[in-house]
């Protein structure tokens, strides 16, 4: 059934007219900038100031390691974004409902994530639950982990809605269109996935953040490396193609002992309205919970590698 509807809906688009002049097109981009389209912050202000907001519309591309701290960055996002009054839909294809839920209140409450999930509280670990239980929960965030889910259920999710953020975790276990499966073609696939997300993005107005995984490419370039290349995108070149933004993410310190544990950085390896460049993260595991760094006291690793080099 699902598969007809996507049909129906592929002839409809085939069908449109003849656009429109670039007369209406001005017009319509006037009357936009008198009353801009909702813009969703990070939370972030080194990755707001490159212009990686959520805009309806836009497909950003999160991208990692296992491990790296994609899920737990993505729930971050989310939250920032739900606390300014967006709707936020979490469509989550590897974890349940009530593991998000337990990340969400752990970072949010400051309780130890491991305490919380073993049961083992103290009376005033429950009193900061109770008053993070109850902000949490005023939020306007959805969440959707039935298994399988492909792009017609996350179209149905936000069509009709106001404009906020789908975040997809994560975009290789959506099942791929009945038209790629039948050549069994992963890139076919990853790439089918990948301009259904970005139809989505455009014909509901809102914004997708979809998570992605990174080849192993990025562990065999040894000690100092680990930093990821968008040729890193596992499984098809049209994830880079698609995406308005993509943000390769990656811990330096899996990768040099040097390198301070906590240190997360998140490059903006492409931005289509905006430049490209790295924000410096701090990744606080015992929360589950990320902040920005700040890096006039401990200077990012690239700039002191090259000062070194000059010197």
């Amino acid at each position: 059934a699902n598969g007809i509807v996507d049909q129906l809906r592929e002839a409809v688009r085939g069908n449109r007219g003849h656009g429109v002049t670039l007369k209406e097109s001005l017009s319509q981009l006037m009357a936009e900038l008198d009353a801009p389209k909702a813009v969703n912050e990070t939370g972030f202000k080194s990755l707001d100031k490159l212009g990686c907001s959520f805009r309806p519309g836009e497909l950003t591309l999160l991208s990692g390691r296992p491990s790296s701290g994609k899920t737990a960055l993505a729930l971050h996002l989310a939250r920032v974004v739900a606390e300014r009054g967006a709707k936020v839909w979490f469509a989550s294809l590897e974890m349940q409902h009530t593991a998000l839920s337990m990340r969400l209140l752990a970072a949010q409450s400051g309780v130890d994530y491991l305490s919380l999930r073993q049961g083992d509280l103290s009376q005033e670990d429950y009193g900061s639950l109770a008053t993070s239980l109850e902000h949490l929960s005023s939020l306007p965030v959805h969440v959707d982990d039935a298994p399988g889910m492909n792009l017609g259920d996350l179209r149905r999710m936000v069509v009709g809605e106001d404009p906020g953020l789908l975040v997809v975790d994560y975009l290789q276990l959506l099942k791929p269109p009945p038209s790629t499966r039948a050549y069994g073609n992963r890139v076919q696939e990853v790439g089918a996935l990948s301009r259904g997300l970005k139809a989505i993005a455009h014909e509901c107005g809102v914004s997708v953040l979809a998570l992605s995984q990174l080849s192993r490419a990025v562990e065999t370039r040894g000690r100092g490396g680990g930093e990821p290349q968008l040729s890193d995108l596992r499984d098809s070149g049209e994830l880079e193609q698609d995406a308005d933004v993509c943000l390769l993410m990656w811990r330096p310190s899996l990768y040099d002992d040097g390198e301070p544990e906590d240190l997360t950085v998140l490059k903006v390896a492409k931005n289509r309205n905006g430049p490209v460049g790295k924000v410096y993260l701090s990744f606080v595991g015992e929360q589950q919970s990320f902040r920005e760094r700040d890096m006039t006291l401990v200077p990012p690793p690239d700039i002191v590698k090259t000062a070194v080099k000059q010197w």
